[in-house]
């Protein structure tokens, strides 16, 4: 059975489960889905409501935290561990923060300034995903919008804070690297950087990231005007840095 990954293509988790996958060179396939549409394949086949699912030989695994341990312990093709032995707690206790705090924030923050364009979200969101999930979209756009808002609780405020804990996030990844380090746990690429990385993405807009992002030009203007701020910050060069040396497609 070769692992069918169920995702949100443009999800920044399911970038983060894509990337583990594609670097330990396991053979899968991608099964993508429109937000909100994803509930009918998600609930049918482990009844869960979140992507990634990755879905295997072994079972089902809900969450991209799993899957990039499994995709580590598969992995024969002589990289270095995500999860090192000696410095395990420290990885995950990393990964943990970044799940937590910075991919819930990069997420609404996106959503925050993407939701009402619709050409945009389309042309981004939708590649891959079954033609009838985008007909459905495309005659309840606004009912979709209404949905994601309520379900992610988008507001101006929440909104800011949103920017305010990316910040807050970026600044603190900051003063680790302040230190001297090429990484965030030791002197080799492990979970901790491939999920700062990958959570940090919709916000630094790296060129390498799984799927087409939008460019910097197309962007709204208080939106690019952000973005270009964080690539410019240590921790925004610091993920752009590892998608470009570490990010093999």
């Amino acid at each position: 059975m070769i692992p069918r990954l169920i995702t949100i293509p443009l999800s920044h988790y399911c970038e983060k489960a894509r990337w583990a996958l594609q670097r330990a060179r396991i053979v899968h396939e991608e099964e993508a889905h429109l937000p909100l549409f994803h509930y009918v394949h998600t609930l049918r086949v482990a009844r869960a409501r979140t992507v990634p699912l990755l879905v295997h030989d072994g079972g089902i695994l809900t969450s991209s935290s799993d899957i990039l341990r499994w995709s580590d312990a598969q992995s024969s093709n002589g990289v270095s561990p995500l999860y090192p032995s000696e410095r395990r707690d420290q990885v995950e206790a990393l990964e943990r923060r970044f799940d937590d705090r910075l991919g819930p924030a990069t997420r609404l923050w996106v959503y925050a300034h993407l939701l009402d364009k619709r050409e945009l979200a389309f042309r981004y969101a939708a590649r891959g995903t079954p033609r009838w999930e985008q007909k459905v979209l495309e005659r309840s756009y606004p009912m979709a919008v209404r949905a994601l808002r309520l379900q992610l609780r988008i507001d101006e405020q929440s909104t800011l804070e949103a920017r305010a804990e990316v910040l807050r996030v970026f600044d603190e990844v900051g003063r680790t690297l302040a230190e001297g380090k090429q990484y965030l746990a030791g002197d080799a690429f492990t979970a901790a950087d491939l999920t700062f990385a990958a959570l940090a993405a919709p916000v630094v807009i790296p060129e390498s990231y799984g799927i087409p992002l939008p460019a910097l030009e197309e962007l709204p203007p208080a939106m690019r005007l952000t973005v270009e701020g964080l690539r410019e910050h240590p921790a925004g060069e610091f993920a752009l840095r590892l998608y470009a040396d570490q990010r093999k497609i």
